[in-house]
């Protein structure tokens, strides 16, 4: 305290200056820092903070499992380099060990009588120890008595003089040359002939080790499937000791170069620290008819390989009717709960898709001279230039329109959006040019309310296509934005026929929600089951319109959450430690646990939340590998085998998976600790300063918002 004393005294009553010092020592004191106080020139050492870091519950989107197996990766070894506060300064060594003769050749020892001799780790040779650090007797005698063992010192690899925990020692393998190359080759779509072009090879060998070897194709199609065998088995081995229930996704492609049809299947499943993750578990030929039963035995197989027939939550498909047909059959070979009240998920997204054709097909008169005035300027080359020439000229940016893709509204959404931007320039520019188009305002203002019907599909789309984040809780919220727009819209004479058609198209599927959809909005801590009347309300009675028993709804979703939570007390229960002490004080603001503290309290509705909240709303996930696929068999891979096309679509997506994972691992543990000291220097902050707000002899001009750390922001 005397210390304090003085630099307070050195200060005056300079509250800026106060206020640094103060964080700094605060910072110093909490940390175990030595934190001297004589000398302007500070030097921090190392801090040792052994603190479990807050998983957030998100990873996005959010990421675990990343990896494929229940192990975590280690977070960094030096989290604290985040932290612009502490200041990066190298530990300087010790001088009896900055030598590597005191390493490798000689040892220094301290005899019973107190004097101190060097002894030759070769010769047992014995030297006066030099107290001023001289070393050159000791170099040479290495030098001219063991020039051996100088040799294989140098040859060895060494560690740098002020090495810091980060840094290891680098040992080149070809094994993990071979597999780290297949991994970026199945990642960027690169020919499997990289490895053996001359530029990279030189690359290699020349900037990052002489001894890289060349990999030859076969070598490194040997390699990708060595890769896919090990993580397959990995996951295999995850999913039959994984305690809980995962969702999947399905769905059928076809190619266009061999005219194969591909079945598709990804699983998602939350983890331990609650983030999402999505594993591609299948991407198989499907030659045979898309029947029910044909459709059924292939998923059959792949549950069956990967372990997983008994540990189904959900599965989703598109709106096929053969899919629909095998769900029976599913249901009898995975038992899901409730006898699969919660198990067929039909995609979302293609319901909207079903729902924005329906409607556009009532709007084409009004948007289709729009479109060919856009088709004129792409049929034309140089018709485009004298465009751009011409924005460039009125002072905006030349930009090439969106094409429209008949089967893609979104596609028409955004061709409609960006000619609005440009609407005064298009008139103008097609008068002059095209004689037998004319755009008048009355197409305009068409495109205008055409384009704020489809912005909210739009916006629901993108917002239900998130792999990485949960879905399901926001699907009732999306409905509720369109089912506003639909009788927002419903009174426009233009648009009334097709909101109409749009709305009855909607109707068939979502008059009642599916009851997933009402549990996860009741695990939403913005709307809970309180809210839920509240929502159901304004999306029957002023959204659609139409009569509907809210209070039995509410109740009947009450009911279904009794009975999965006497389901999964069943079932989980007699393994789980569900009785927790209620007097135990537990503080929320300053827990370091690693999970969330509720889940010690409810354990089974913890579970019930993870597969509920990790259950896909599109089959999006599927379909992102089916372009994926597209991508891989372009003209240059054609005759790629179908094996060879599962392995390369698994392998990408689990090296992509296992990457984001290690990323979303070290932001939150940097999160985590950010948060976590954030709060322990504010207590102490304000614990420390208290005395002097109160003290009437020093001045109270500081604030408390001056008391936080810029770089906590």
């Amino acid at each position: 305290m005397k210390g304090k004393g003085r630099m307070t005294d050195n200060l005056g009553h300079d509250d800026r200056a106060y206020h640094e010092y103060l964080q700094q020592q605060v910072y110093a004191e909490d940390l175990g820092l030595n934190f001297p106080h004589s000398h302007p020139s500070l030097r921090i050492s190392e801090p040792d903070l052994n603190v479990t870091p807050i998983l957030t519950s998100q990873s996005e989107n959010m990421p675990d499992l990343g990896h494929d197996g229940d192990e975590h990766d280690d977070p960094d070894p030096n989290p604290h380099q985040d932290f612009d506060f502490y200041p990066q300064m190298e530990e300087k060594l010790p001088k009896q060990v900055k030598s590597d003769l005191f390493v490798l050749h000689m040892k220094k020892v301290t005899n019973e009588d107190g004097s101190t001799v060097v002894i030759c780790n070769y010769c047992k040779k014995v030297f006066k120890w030099h107290k001023s650090g001289g070393y050159g007797s000791y170099r040479k005698h290495i030098t001219n008595s063991h020039p051996d063992a100088q040799a294989k010192s140098s040859s060895q690899s060494q560690i740098p003089r002020y090495a810091t925990p980060n840094q290891q020692l680098f040992k080149y393998s070809d094994a993990k040359n071979r597999e780290e190359l297949a991994r970026m080759v199945a990642v960027d779509h690169s020919p499997f002939s990289f490895g053996e072009k001359v530029g990279f090879n030189n690359y290699c060998q020349r900037a990052l080790n002489p001894a890289a070897c060349r990999v030859p194709r076969t070598t490194l199609i040997e390699a990708r499937e060595n890769i896919y065998e090990k993580e397959k088995k990995m996951l295999e081995i995850f999913f039959e000791k994984y305690n809980g229930r995962v969702s999947v996704c399905a769905d059928i492609w076809s190619d266009h170069w061999r005219m194969h049809s591909y079945i598709g299947v990804t699983c998602h499943y939350m983890d331990n620290a609650w983030a999402i993750q999505k594993r591609i578990l299948a991407f198989r030929v499907f030659d045979e008819k898309h029947t029910a039963a044909n459709i059924f035995r292939h998923l059959r197989i792949i549950f069956t390989e990967y372990k997983i027939e008994n540990k189904i939550f959900a599965i989703g498909f598109d709106n096929a009717s053969n899919n629909t047909a095998a769900i029976p059959a599913i249901i009898e070979l995975c038992k899901p709960y409730l006898g699969g009240k919660f198990f067929h998920q039909r995609c979302a997204c293609h319901v909207f898709n079903l729902c924005v054709q329906k409607g556009l097909k009532t709007l084409e008169q009004f948007i289709q001279p729009i479109k060919d005035a856009l088709y004129f300027l792409w049929k034309h080359p140089s018709v485009m230039k004298l465009w751009a020439a011409y924005c460039k000229q009125n002072g905006k940016r030349a930009i090439r329109f969106p094409r429209d893709v008949p089967t893609r509204w979104n596609s028409t959404y955004k061709l409609l959006a960006r000619s609005y931007e440009y609407r005064d320039l298009l008139v103008t520019f097609i008068q002059y040019h095209v004689s037998h188009i004319n755009l008048y305002q009355s197409h305009w203002d068409a495109c205008s309310n055409v384009c704020g019907l489809l912005k909210v599909f739009y916006t629901a789309t993108n917002n239900l296509s998130g792999v990485y984040y949960p879905t399901t809780n926001l699907f009732i919220i999306e409905s509720l934005n369109i089912a506003g727009a639909f009788a927002h819209c419903e009174s426009d004479s233009e648009l009334h026929e097709s909101v109409t058609a749009m709305k009855d198209k909607w109707l068939e599927y979502y008059k009642e929600f599916p009851n997933i959809y009402l549990i996860a909005l009741c695990f939403d801590p913005r709307c809970k089951l309180e809210s839920l009347p509240d929502y159901l309300s304004v999306y029957y009675e002023q959204g659609l319109k139409i009569d509907y028993d809210v209070d039995m709804c509410c109740a009947r979703v009450k009911t279904l959450l009794y009975e999965l939570y006497d389901e999964y007390i069943k079932v989980y229960g007699p393994s789980l430690n569900i009785d927790v002490p209620q007097t135990q004080n537990v503080s929320r603001s300053s827990s370091s646990s690693s999970s969330f503290v509720n889940l010690g309290y409810f354990p089974i509705l913890a579970m019930i939340a993870k597969q509920i909240l990790s259950t896909p709303v599109s089959t999006v996930a599927v379909e992102q590998q089916f372009s994926a696929g597209g991508n891989i068999l372009d003209p240059r891979r054609s005759l790629m085998s179908p094996k060879s096309l599962q392995i390369q679509a698994c392998v990408e997506d689990w090296t992509k998976a296992q990457n984001k994972h290690k990323k979303s691992i070290k932001r939150n543990h940097t999160i985590s600790l950010k948060m976590i000291n954030r709060l322990k220097v504010e207590r102490m902050i304000m614990a420390t300063i208290s005395p002097r707000l109160h003290d009437s002899s020093t001045p109270r001009q500081i604030r408390i918002s001056e008391l936080q750390s810029p770089n906590l922001q």
